[in-house]
């Protein structure tokens, strides 16, 4: 018994969930409180994507590194220090007093973040014996499946009622808790591996090539894409640095990426449909709760809950898929998957100063739907690719593109609505001429409704302009988004259709 915990199997396994919980919560529970948090810090919607974006690449970053770590200074050691710096940057977080400070704040929490999720996991597994791993992973799906869904929520009702500060502060307390739990418990059991070489060029080339395509990404629009000096310099330094990278990781006998990946068409298939559908995912995502804020006057709160509907198929629907793949067509499930989340996101294009609540919810509750059915069966047929000594390799490489295109996503969603917005802005513009023949019917209800006050009626006559280009932007960022979707339908074909194993299993059990 002195190898094993020292408090009760689930009040310990509660406190390594309940870290991942925090983790995962904070990667949602910021979207709906991004108006507010750039209202306060004196930053544009598109500077506010920085928020989310800023976290999404330094988890990316981190993560090749998250074996190493855990191997030279042991599994334990490691998550318990890391969940007491995500919940010391999360309070650090809360007291940012500028924009520039929060950024940077973000970026330090998505750094700490890197080691929970994927070693929440593995210590779960190592607090129950074999027979009760079923029960083990089970808890630790429920609270993977259940923060996203509580994140806007959350996030909406306390940036409401208590400012969005608060949305970090809430970390402090569980992780406080969580990390004492678990030192106490797990602490005496913790042992040290053999030391193990790292590539730190490797790293270092990547977290910089990483961060300079992100920030062409995030400032493109801003400083007008390859006119700017700064914008062509960051390029040049992304492309310099991807080229070494990649010499360098060809010479290095302990590399970040396992090149050999590469002779799995499958696998490689696979990443690109995942990188895709992330692109595609969080780009419809961010975006929607913006506008309802500003345009539709909806509160965070009420934001958040048409962003959860995204989120309530998947907590039991990826369950029964996962229950149920090595009996189902895995293309057909993915090709649904797909074509259902394009039909979502279609259906969000069609938003206007109109659209209900109930219809907006729908919407999300679609996509939801389609990421349900897509996301199980192509994560098996990613890591069932390759042989079982590259699995984690090939989840190391998976994960940081799937995080990393987050962050993509995130910038291109924000980036096309912007640019669209300014497009229709400049049409709508020039059509605001009273003078011009047959507007003056069109400007009759305006002047009547400002009294006959010119200032006035322009004043009302610019506040329907933003909506209506806003609204447009919106729409045309939808549809883009949504063509984007046909790429992963072409490439599914190449894609297994049963589980490797399962068709023989079946047969052997019909022999039987």
């Amino acid at each position: 018994m002195s190898d094993g915990p020292r408090l009760p199997l689930l009040l310990t396994a509660i406190a390594i969930t309940s870290a991942n919980f925090m983790n995962v919560l904070d990667t949602t529970i910021a979207v709906v409180s991004l108006p507010a948090m750039s209202g306060s810090l004196g930053a544009t919607p598109s500077q506010g994507a920085w928020i989310l974006t800023s976290y999404t690449v330094c988890l990316a970053v981190i993560l090749p590194l998250s074996p190493w770590i855990s191997r030279r200074y042991g599994e334990i050691r490691t998550f318990v220090v890391s969940v007491i710096l995500f919940t010391l940057t999360s309070a650090i977080c809360g007291l940012a007093q500028n924009f520039e400070t929060l950024i940077l704040f973000r970026a330090l929490q998505g750094l700490t973040s890197g080691m929970i999720v994927p070693l929440s996991q593995t210590l779960v597994l190592r607090v129950y014996p074999p027979e009760k791993h079923g029960f083990a992973i089970g808890l630790w799906s429920v609270t993977s499946t259940t923060a996203p869904v509580l994140g806007p929520l959350i996030g909406g009702f306390i940036t409401d009622n208590f400012g969005w500060p608060w949305i970090f502060y809430i970390n402090i307390p569980l992780g406080i808790v969580s990390a004492t739990l678990i030192w106490i418990s797990m602490g005496h059991t913790d042992k040290k591996l053999p030391k193990i070489p790292v590539d730190g060029v490797g790293i270092l080339l990547l977290a910089i090539g990483v961060i300079m395509l992100q920030l062409v990404l995030d400032k493109g629009h801003e400083l007008d894409w390859m006119a700017s000096p700064d914008i062509r310099t960051m390029v040049n330094i992304a492309v310099i640095v991807a080229i070494a990278f990649y010499v360098w990781e060809r010479k290095e006998p302990h590399p970040i990426i396992d090149y050999s990946l590469f002779r799995y068409p499958v696998f490689v298939m696979s990443s690109i449909i995942a990188s895709l559908f992330h692109i595609t995912y969080f780009g419809s995502m961010i975006p929607y709760p913006i506008w309802m804020q500003s345009v539709l006057g909806y509160t965070a709160t009420w934001s958040g809950m048409v962003m959860a509907g995204t989120s309530v198929l998947p907590v039991f629907g990826m369950m029964i898929v996962g229950k149920n793949m090595a009996n189902w067509n895995l293309r057909y499930l993915m090709a649904g998957g797909s074509l259902i989340g394009m039909w979502g996101i279609y259906l969000q294009s069609q938003c206007s100063p109109d659209t209900t609540f109930e219809t907006m919810l729908f919407a999300r509750v679609i996509v939801g739907l389609g990421f349900t059915l897509l996301w199980p069966p192509l994560m098996a047929t990613t890591l069932s690719s390759v042989p079982p000594d590259k699995t984690s390799s090939a989840a190391s490489f998976f994960n940081f593109f799937r995080i990393f295109s987050t962050s993509i996503g995130i910038a291109v969603g924000i980036t096309i609505w912007q640019s669209r917005t300014v497009f229709h802005r400049q049409h709508l513009v020039e059509e605001l001429n009273p003078w011009k023949q047959g507007k003056d019917s069109a400007f009759s209800p305006l002047q009547d409704l400002a009294g006959g006050d010119d200032s006035v009626m322009w004043a009302i006559a610019e506040g329907l302009t933003n909506i209506q280009s806003l609204t447009l932007g919106l729409t045309d960022t939808f549809t883009l988004l949504a063509i984007m979707i046909i790429p992963i339908l072409l490439l599914i074909p190449f894609l297994p259709a049963k589980m490797p194993g399962a068709a023989g299993a079946k047969a052997d059990s019909g022999d039987k």
